[in-house]
């Protein structure tokens, strides 16, 4: 008998700590270095969550259902281009939409995206570094299997979970297969171009004499090209959830100088029609700005007189289109709206590219390719005329979008999650976010972290001098100035820790990895014949 209750009391132990051990693994995983915050911290920001809680208890009470949120993200738009960063009109292209968001809104001072596209775009539908999700590189036409893991779990699929009616229109580039349209990735309607310039560019039809913006094909693509790419790059496709994919219309220059406003059409459409009825929305709003290719001819008319400033007018012109319809539809106090690049400038066609007065660019880890512009805008929910030094990047978008859907506990608790939920610094001010820290991957390579004002250069410029480079970027925002003894000296040694913590961390959730390769040619690579040239002038001597 004895022996009978002491099983029976090992079996309720066992219970009672499957049932400790699954409480604890039911809680979202993040980085050490939050877990070590979140231990310091994590009183006030209870009380700020309740804070946080009480407004949108009281916005969900007086408009019936949760908020809509809107999510606007731009391409290549470098840290200055915005007026209200020391751009527009300096820069030959006004953006006094955007402008306007921003005094009415949040501008952030320090807000960081990935290095390129594809990345940045994982990052935000999965709340984690690509480096995690596999998406760490741009997919290019013809490469099969990179893409976003069917595995992964996006924000379109936890808010769908908890009520909301979800639409991606415009730029996707998270991979052209199947498994990966939007409309498998949890939208329940889209209409998406895989990518910007390769697949339009290249299109099937595509000549040197195209026009992409007052000038031919020629001035950027030299020869060979753009005639005869190997691939067929397909065109614009649409879907609703469970309903096979059909193609829109094929890619052709003359529809990409116009795509912007074509995708801001889509969205305004998709806002009216969601308006009317008693479920919240989440719409994503994937345009072509700021890319070098193309200009809408009615925006052509810039000081500048480049592409660059073309686009970057239009789309402020579009997501000024977009708040207008939120205004007009009386549904703006219920609705946020998060705008921002995908990260920093490519300089490959200056000047018909994106700018930033920070060194570096699209593809590197220096301020000027990761530091860029981002507005968030909620009338009577976020206050007006706020620019926050709070650190926050393009993965909290995820979290913070769960948060006031009321969908974090859908997110999985499997997998670290990098994303942190800013909703207490949206909505509460200055000061109350949950980031100091950002791990700066470059594709598969850590190469900085920044702590604070400092930021750890793990890809010295002069590796044969430097052992790492140190910066203090209040004293140095463009990173002229590697010290390590005055930088590097004090903090060292704890970003050296914060490093160790994060690698320790993969050995306990593993990166996905994706394995891509290039399918077999649609048409043959460079078909032509060796050139036989006979000049028109010749000498007889």
């Amino acid at each position: 008998m004895k022996n009978v209750k002491m099983l029976m009391l090992i079996a309720v132990f066992i219970i009672a700590a499957c049932g400790t051990v699954q409480a604890k693994e039911s809680k979202i995983v993040h980085d050490p270095e939050f877990v070590r915050m979140e231990k310091e911290f994590g009183g006030q920001w209870s009380a700020d969550d309740k804070l946080v809680r009480e407004k949108l208890a009281a916005l969900e009470k007086k408009f019936g259902k949760k908020p809509n949120i809107i999510n606007i993200l731009a391409d290549d738009v470098g840290y200055t281009e915005l007026g209200c960063y020391g751009g527009g009109k300096l820069r030959g292209a006004p953006t006094p939409n955007l402008d306007k968001m921003a005094r009415q809104g949040m501008r952030f001072l320090n807000f960081y995206s990935e290095v390129e596209c594809s990345p940045s775009r994982g990052a935000i539908m999965t709340g984690r570094h690509p480096i995690r999700n596999g998406l760490y590189n741009i997919t290019l036409p013809g490469e099969v299997g990179a893409g976003i893991h069917a595995d992964e779990v996006t924000t379109a699929e936890i808010l769908s979970r908890v009520g909301y009616y979800t639409g991606f229109f415009g730029k996707w580039h998270m991979g052209g297969e199947e498994e990966h349209y939007p409309t498998n990735q949890g939208f329940d309607e889209a209409e998406w171009s895989e990518g910007n310039p390769p697949w339009w560019i290249n299109n099937k039809n595509a000549k040197a004499t195209d026009d992409i913006g007052g000038f031919t094909q020629r001035a950027l693509v030299y020869s060979p090209g753009p005639e005869n790419f190997p691939y067929d790059t397909g065109g614009v496709m649409r879907a609703k959830k469970g309903e096979e994919p059909e193609m829109a219309y094929e890619y052709s220059m003359e529809k990409y100088t116009t795509y912007d406003s074509d995708v801001a059409d889509l969205v305004t459409d998709f806002i009216k029609r969601r308006a009317k009825t008693d479920q919240p929305f989440y719409v994503n709003f994937w345009g072509k700005a700021n890319h070098f290719w193309g200009a809408h001819p009615d925006f052509r008319d810039t000081p500048a007189q480049t592409n660059t400033s073309s686009q970057m007018v239009e789309h402020d012109y579009n997501v000024g289109r977009v708040i207008k319809t939120l205004k007009d539809l009386g549904i703006a106090e219920n609705t946020l709206v998060i705008w921002s690049s995908d990260n920093g400038p490519m300089y490959t066609v200056h000047p018909h590219g994106g700018y930033s007065l920070l060194p570096g660019a699209k593809g590197e880890t220096k301020e000027g390719g990761i530091h860029v512009p981002c507005v968030a805008w909620w009338p009577g929910m976020i206050e007006p005329d706020q620019d926050p030094l709070d650190i926050i990047q393009i993965t909290d978008w995820f979290t913070t979008i769960a948060s006031f859907a009321g969908a974090m506990d859908e997110i999985p608790t499997d997998r670290v999650i990098d994303g942190i939920d800013q909703s207490g610094l949206l909505l509460l001010g200055e000061g109350k976010g949950r980031r100091d820290y950002v791990f700066h991957y470059n594709r598969d390579k850590l190469e900085a972290i920044r702590k604070d004002q400092v930021k750890l250069n793990l890809k010295p410029t002069n590796p044969g001098f430097h052992f790492f480079e140190a910066y203090n970027l209040y004293h140095d925002p463009a990173e002229r100035f590697p010290n390590e003894i005055q930088n590097g000296a004090w903090a060292g040694p704890g970003l050296t820790k914060m490093v160790q913590e994060h690698m320790l961390q993969i050995q306990k959730y593993p990166h996905r990895k994706l394995h891509s390769y290039y399918r077999d040619f649609d048409r043959s690579f460079d078909p032509e014949r060796s050139p036989v040239y006979e000049p028109q002038k010749q000498v007889d001597w």
